[in-house]
């Protein structure tokens, strides 16, 4: 991943590698590092980036702003191929991501965790989780946002009491972002994929709380309208659990017509299927529903 950023970087300056490699290291060193065939010591990196007069905060924009781009696609993918079950398809990926031989705490490796634990949930309805996942949660001391993604889309394959004992942490760590717009709204999609994945598996009591987090300690803190229809939708679902359908139809009938209001074209669509699914299905003792968000509301 470093050696690729460091690539783009040196031919986004027309620069050869005999020129960044200056009098660093050999030419030949410097593209086996570029070809993710080689490492080098901590020193050597930071004089390749002085020969290509890079600053340490522009490689990291850089080669994160790289890896949201292909963590986006992998994800645009897998809800691709889970919605119409193309379980080959799934399979398919997970070796294309193996092929690129990722490394044992990186975001491909974690990807095939969730592709497998997803696979596992959506033809059999139960939870499968790789150890290596709730290890690495465990072992971290301070999470950053990385470690919450990853609970963030872990917590329905995880046990159910796992999760919401995990939950009042996430939270107090991700408060963190929510003076950082582009990171504030992982919070809203820790809650809700909790939300969904407690009322699943029938634990109506933590769904509740979950709910009354959002409305005491979160709702005033957001000011995007996303999360607010989300949570007003979330209420429904829970009215239908409890077999009260007159409430379930008024708060999701609620949130489609918000999204109307607010032009929320791709979210009337999403809410108004799931809506049809749980009014006819909610009193089926067969019917279940997971929803897992991967990324940002919008």
């Amino acid at each position: 991943m470093f050696g690729e950023t460091i690539k783009k970087i040196r031919k986004s300056k027309n620069m050869t590698l005999k020129e960044a490699a200056g009098e660093t290291l050999s030419v030949s060193q410097l593209s086996r590092f570029e070809n993710g065939l080689s490492i080098i010591t901590i020193d050597l990196f930071y004089d390749i980036l002085t020969n290509l007069n890079t600053s340490t905060d522009e490689f990291n924009y850089i080669m994160a702003l790289d890896n949201k781009t292909n963590l986006n696609q992998y994800f645009d993918r897998i809800e691709e191929y889970t919605n119409s079950r193309q379980y080959d398809q799934l399979k398919a990926l997970i070796d294309e991501i193996k092929a690129k031989n990722p490394a044992p705490y990186s975001w491909e490796q974690f990807l095939i965790y969730f592709i497998q634990s997803l696979i596992a949930l959506d033809r059999t309805y139960k939870k499968e989780i790789s150890p290596a996942v709730l290890d690495y949660l465990m072992q971290v001391e301070v999470w950053g946002e990385m470690e919450l993604r990853i609970y963030a889309l872990f917590g329905f394959a995880l046990d159910v009491k796992t999760t919401h004992f995990l939950m009042r942490t996430a939270l107090k760590r991700s408060k963190q972002y929510l003076k950082v717009p582009s990171t504030a709204k992982l919070l809203y999609i820790i809650l809700s994929n909790n939300f969904s994945t407690f009322l699943a598996f029938d634990r109506i009591d933590y769904a509740k709380e979950t709910l009354e987090l959002f409305d005491k300690e979160y709702a005033q803190n957001t000011p995007h309208i996303a999360p607010h229809i989300d949570f007003i939708f979330n209420k429904g679902l829970l009215a239908f659990k409890e077999n009260r359908p007159e409430d379930g139809n008024h708060y999701c009938q609620n949130a489609i017509k918000m999204c109307q209001d607010f032009q929320q074209i791709e979210y009337e669509k999403m809410y108004s299927k799931r809506y049809e699914n749980w009014r006819l299905g909610y009193d089926d003792p067969e019917f279940k529903e997971v929803t897992i968000g991967a990324g940002f509301f919008d």
